[in-house]
């Protein structure tokens, strides 16, 4: 294809063709080369940075060498990095170690939120050395005295190796006093080029070594650093900001705190506060700007990512990047579960840990308590198996467990405990048992007042409530949750002990100290409510008991499973390890409301009884999961071709959609990239960078050849340049100096967007596009492929359908090419528009003289059934009688051709005379109905439209979100296929909910790689409000009462698609009025509801037989061919094969906006004078350009070029000859 884009030369920043742009060389103007010379020139070399070397000297040869110096001069430093690395350690750095150099070559501070073994602290110790052989001063900051000799001996291996004589300082606890002596004189006075300490040592030294200016820092461990919060305000003086400065910072902070606050009481915010935000931000941005070159570059490197507090974000604020967390449930485990016969018994745990072996983890419930465990470890320990056990007063197993002295620790299953929480041992854990179902046993007396209990209980009786009560306990979790996530796990840990210990508490902590009262008194009250109780001892899920004269709840601990289940599979370079969690279950009903409730944390959960596995084959992959863990912690994995964890750049279109895949994997960092928002996650194969566009970044420019599209010897060569979005009328342009709507000069230029992204290209390996499934995600992904190349050449698209982690996780897997074919209709289909578009909107100009108004090969046949339906509907006017009878039921007799007014009144008059109306059934038939399919786009928008009362362009909006969000799968199809995923969805659905006899698999399309609009997990309406409440879901924004209607509406069409038939009565009445007379059929009678029970389209005819007295009668003229509504146009536009899922509401939106077409309260749409005018010259003139006919023709044409058989070439010159005649 050819194409030119503008700003695309890497080396002028100009213009550029496609043929070039892919090599990723300058433009013809900088590098006047053939391209058969540049491909032959290409092929000699070597490597991508061999051939860019070879393109600069000729640009240095031709004298045109600008911003291509750049791009070679920084493979040079990167490549030097990685010969000084291999040097010291013998082999090259992987592909996250050179993502980090480039970091801080750049000078960007950022975070490490990387698996085990991926070589963070080789990298510290590496690039403190290359930085302090410059002259540069470097400190290294480590957890423990330990990890100091170890950096220190490593340090000086390299430093032999490298043959450098670097001054190196460090301090630890247990060096000799002559030593101390000296390092601390060296340290004070400055002279040294490496430090190396503990984070205990910089809280208690830091005056004396305050007046360094060290230009490198590197944190190993940033949560030991931060156990002193003002460690954060030392590094950053030692990194040359002043304490003003940082004090400033801190107050921004705190004013961003406020605003949320008003925000989140949807009050507006005070114009005092925001303009001292404003002022204290130019202060720091300003201080910032002047002081770049001076600032020192901080990397933190985090196990974990725990990090609470206000003094963290001051990260954010001066250097740009958030530290982020690790993905809990990011897991690789087979849960199954084993059901005793006659119980849970000690001689079954031994049976099974001396079938497991080794690295095996034993929990027992909490309510049995530390007891319980020692007489588990004693009885295993007197049957020879080599146990320990770990609790809060006993930790030296732990040791032990880790150097393989014993097999097996035994820990209580708490949330907080030390073998649930506390380890991260991917290497030696390979499995967990648990000692019976992890549950919580509350007594229903409520003694405990801790926010988390009474919340826990609450969220898990909630549906055993009566409908008031649930609604008055969902208000109060949902203000405890907002005040929960500002506290840090310490402050709730206080609660939790002034609670017991009764406390003053003041603040935030007694406003949830209060509101935990009032859900307390809720829940009392609801446990006092006999019906309660009964449902509650007939649920599957909870477990009631009673002993003595008190009664016991027990609920399942979910959390604690996951946590403790989650140390058997950790992440590390190559991957997350295999492991095997197994449930002695002591409980039926508890087992039940564990694996349901585990299935609400993650789809990927799958829960198997262990006589369902294949035990053996589980253990050996587990067991070469370890092997691969230690190779990767010895170095030895090394081979580039087998590189463990790749970095990479995810691009997407919408923040939302970012958003959300970055929550899959933990609590993301996050840095600013210009002026764009980058996530970056570890995924165990990835370490990625996630950055959304905001949508297309290229358009057609509009003042060079025909409508911006250039014809050269016979070829057609489209223009494409940045589109600018103007920020007061919010118009989209391409090629204007200003606005040209508003005139205004203030706009946004996507090029902003292409900068951002080739800064994160030049830094990773690998790009992976992951825009929308469909033509115009494809030619997003291709323009940005083009934007990317000269700077990175590894770029693949990858796919999804819905935004989950299943689907992504997949597509990360199965990348591919961009697909040509799609890019080629796309770009078609966007040139056709633009020409037809412009040639018949300057001919209304001219006509009209207006210059606002438009038209278009779609609108123009949409706009003539409006208009024809309007007219018919005029002529359609005719009288229809009202008659009420004495049962109150009103009949509409509209089956008379009746014009003439008197004729109605001597009509109504008769059947006041009359006084009687008979209703007769005529015939009863029964038939059984069959479901109708999964929404498509144009069904979802008809439907969803006339129930939430919105236009359709809204429908789409609210779609969208829900998409990006993760809750249902792509809502642009045509398709009402079902996957064996949806398949899956919804029998797990129905089976729960109305039984497995239910279900109907049905596939519905077979063609097609898209699908229906469906959910993505089987979750409905009311289980999803619950699940966001509780804080187990998490959606990138919150959702609104229409958001959770129109999943309703996707969830439950979708079940009904996958369900029985129902069998319905059907009846013909027979209604005699006077003279008049009406039939009327329909459904009396549902006898089997089937699908129904989720989503019943039928209306029951509520007649009854027999003789009626005449109440009323009147009688009105009225339209009998009703207008079209916006749900009408859209189903037409299917029916009639023209426009396209992704465009059925613009087309609309247009004709609204032109003022072409009003919608009436009633939600008709009715053409105005304006439309008539316009569509009544359109046609006179144009006919043959803007038919039906045409249209559908070109729509044939389009997909003929997806499906490859059509060339777009051909296609072209078929549109230009067409549309050229005319625009002249």
């Amino acid at each position: 294809m050819k194409v030119i884009y503008d700003l695309s030369c890497p080396n002028c920043k100009g213009r550029n063709e496609y043929d070039r742009i892919y090599l990723g060389v300058p433009c013809s103007s900088c590098l006047p080369l053939s391209i058969e010379k540049i491909k032959e020139l290409r092929r000699t070399c070597e490597s991508d940075i061999e051939f860019r070397r070879r393109v600069y000297d000729m640009l240095k040869q031709y004298g045109t060498l600008k911003y291509y110096e750049d791009i070679v001069k920084f493979d040079e430093k990167i490549n030097d990095f990685s010969r000084f690395f291999e040097k010291a350690l013998g082999n090259r750095p992987w592909s996250a170690q050179l993502t980090w150099a480039k970091r801080v070559f750049k000078r960007k501070s950022f975070a490490i939120l990387a698996p085990t073994g991926v070589g963070k602290t080789v990298f510290g110790i590496l690039m403190s050395l290359y930085l302090a052989k410059s002259g540069q001063k470097c400190y290294i900051i480590l957890p423990t005295t330990i990890l100091v000799k170890q950096v220190l001996e490593k340090m000086v291996k390299f430093s032999s190796n490298l043959g450098l004589n670097v001054d190196i300082a460090y301090y630890y606890t247990g060096m000799k006093k002559a030593e101390k002596n000296e390092m601390m004189k060296k340290i004070t006075e400055g002279n040294f080029s490496i430090l190396i300490t503990t984070s205990k040592f910089l809280s208690r030294n830091f005056e004396k070594i305050r007046e360094n200016k060290l230009e490198f820092i590197f944190v190993d461990d940033v949560d030991a650093l931060l156990k002193s919060s003002r460690n954060i305000d030392r590094v950053l003086m030692l990194l040359g900001f002043s304490q003003e400065i940082i004090g400033y910072a801190l107050k921004i902070i705190e004013l961003k705190m406020v605003i949320v606050k008003y925000l989140m009481r949807r009050k507006n915010v005070p114009p005092e506060i925001s303009r001292e935000l404003n002022e204290l931000r130019e202060k720091v941005e300003k201080y910032i700007s002047s002081n770049s070159e001076k600032l020192g570059v901080l990397v933190v490197s985090t196990a974990t990512g725990r990090v609470r507090g206000i003094r963290p974000r001051l990260f954010r604020e001066l250097l740009g990047f958030d530290v982020g967390s690790r993905a809990e449930l990011l897991r690789n485990i087979v849960d199954v579960y084993l059901k005793p016969k006659k119980g849970v018994t000690f001689d079954i745990v031994d049976s099974l840990v001396r079938q497991l072996g080794t690295g095996g983890l034993i929990f027992v419930p909490v309510d049995k308590g530390i007891s319980y465990a020692e007489k588990l470890h004693e009885y295993l320990s007197s049957k020879g198996l080599k146990v320990g056990i770990v609790h809060a007063g006993k930790k030296e197993d732990l040791d032990k467990f880790i150097n393989c002295e014993i097999d097996v620790l035994i820990g209580v299953a708490i949330y907080y405990g030390l073998l649930v929480r506390g380890i991260d041992l991917p290497q030696r854990v390979r499995y967990a048992i648990f000692v019976g179902v992890p549950r919580f046993k509350f007594t229903l007396s409520l003694e405990d007042t801790n926010p988390i209990r009474l919340m826990q209980i609450a969220m898990n009786i909630r549906d055993y409530l009566t409908e008031d009560l649930a609604k008055q306990i969902d208000v109060i979790i949902a203000k405890m949750r907002n005040v929960m996530i500002e506290l840090p796990g310490e402050a709730l840990q206080l609660l939790a002990e002034a609670t017991e210990k009764g406390l003053q508490l003041r603040g935030k902590l007694l406003f949830l100290k209060n509101l935990s009262v009032k859900l307390q008194e809720l829940l009392t009250y609801a446990f006092q409510n006999e019906e309660v109780l009964e449902n509650i001892r007939q649920s599957p899920y909870l477990y009631l008991e009673r002993r003595n004269s008190e009664l016991y709840l027990y609920v399942p601990d979910t959390m604690t499973y996951l946590q403790a289940s989650g140390r058997t599979s950790r992440m590390y370079a190559g991957g997350i390890t295999k492991g095997l969690s197994l449930v002695i279950v002591d409980n039926d009903k508890l087992l039940n409301g564990l694996i349901r409730q585990t299935k609400w944390y993650s789809e990927e959960i799958s829960w198997k009884s262990l006589d369902e596995i294949n035990l053996e084959k589980i253990l050996e992959e587990i067991d070469e999961d370890r092997k691969k863990v230690q190779l990767v912690l010895s170095g030895k994995v090394l081979d580039k071709k087998h590189e463990p964890v790749k970095t990479a750049l995810l691009v997407v279109e919408s923040p939302t959609k970012a958003r959300t895949i970055s929550g899959f994997y933990g609590k993301p960092s996050r840095k600013m990239v210009g002026e764009y928002l980058v996530y970056e996650v570890s995924t165990g194969n990835y370490i990625l960078n996630i950055m959304a566009t905001g949508g297309h970044i290229f358009d057609l420019v509009t003042k060079e050849g025909f409508h911006g599209v250039l014809k050269l010897n016979g070829e057609f060569i489209p223009i494409y340049t940045t589109i600018k979005k103007c920020l007061k009328c919010g118009a989209q342009y391409t090629d204007h100096e200003h606005c040209p709507v508003c005139k205004s000069k203030e706009a946004i230029d996507k090029i902003s967007v292409v900068q951002s992204l080739r800064e994160l290209a030049e830094e990773v390996d690998l790009i992976l596009l992951g825009t929308d499934p469909d033509t115009e995600g494809e030619k997003i992904a291709w323009d940005i492929e083009l934007s990317l190349r000269p700077y990175n050449s590894r770029i693949k698209r990858i796919e999804f359908h819905e935004v989950t982690k299943r689907a992504i996780t997949h597509a990360l897997n199965a990348p591919r090419s961009i697909d040509q074919r799609l890019v080629a209709a796309q770009l078609v289909r966007r040139i056709e528009d633009r020409w037809i578009g412009f040639v018949l909107s300057q001919k209304l100009w001219s006509e009209f003289k207006s210059r606002w108004l438009s038209a278009g090969r779609v609108q123009t046949p949409v706009l003539d059934w409006i208009v024809s339906r309007f007219e018919e509907a005029k002529e359609s006017k005719k009288y229809v009688f009202l008659v009420t009878l004495d049962n109150d039921v009103t009949i509409v007799f509209d089956n008379l051709d009746i014009k003439d007014r008197n004729e109605a009144k001597n009509i109504r008059q008769q059947l006041i005379e009359k006084k009687i109306c008979n209703i007769v059934l005529a015939s009863v038939s029964e038939e059984k109905v069959n479901p109708p399919p999964p929404y498509s786009t144009d069904s979802m928008l008809k439907e969803a439209s006339r129930i939430l009362k919105v236009g359709v362009d809204e429908v789409m909006r609210l779609a969208q979100d829900l998409f990006e969000m993760g809750l249902i799968t792509y809502h642009r199809t045509d398709s009402t296929r079902v996957s064996a995923v949806g398949r899956n969805i919804a029998r797990e659905y129905i089976t729960q909910e109305y039984g497995s006899n239910y279900f109907v698999g049905r596939e519905w399309m077979k063609e097609g790689a898209h699908e229906c609009i469906r959910p993505t997990r089987p979750f409905d309406a009311s289980r999803i409000r619950e699940l966001i409440m509780s804080g187990i879901l998490r959606t990138a924004r919150p959702l609104t009462k229409r958001h959770y209607i129109l999943y309703d509406l996707i969830f439950r069409r979708f079940i009904a698609s996958q369900m029985t038939p129902a069998k319905i009565k059907r009846g013909k009445y027979r209604i005699t009025a006077g003279n008049l007379v009406k039939e009327i059929d329909g459904v009396v009678d549902i006898i089997e509801k089937g699908f129904t029970l989720s989503y019943n389209p039928f209306t029951i005819l509520k007649l009854k037989e027999g003789k009626y007295g005449i109440k009323e009668v009147r009688y009105r003229k009225i339209i009998t061919v009703p207008l079209y509504t916006q749900a009408d146009i859209i189903s037409l536009m299917k029916e009639r094969g023209i426009g396209r899922p992704s465009t059925y509401a613009k087309i609309l939106k247009t004709l609204l906006d032109r003022g072409y077409v009003l919608e009436t309260k009633r939600k008709k749409l009715i053409p105005t004078k304006l439309g008539i005018k316009v569509l009544n010259f359109l046609k006179s003139k144009y006919e043959d350009l803007i038919s039906e006919e045409r249209t559908r023709i070109v729509e044939r044409k389009m997909q003929m070029i997806e499906e490859g058989k059509a060339d777009y070439r051909e296609v072209l010159e078929d549109f230009y000859e067409e549309i050229s005649k005319i625009a002249s």
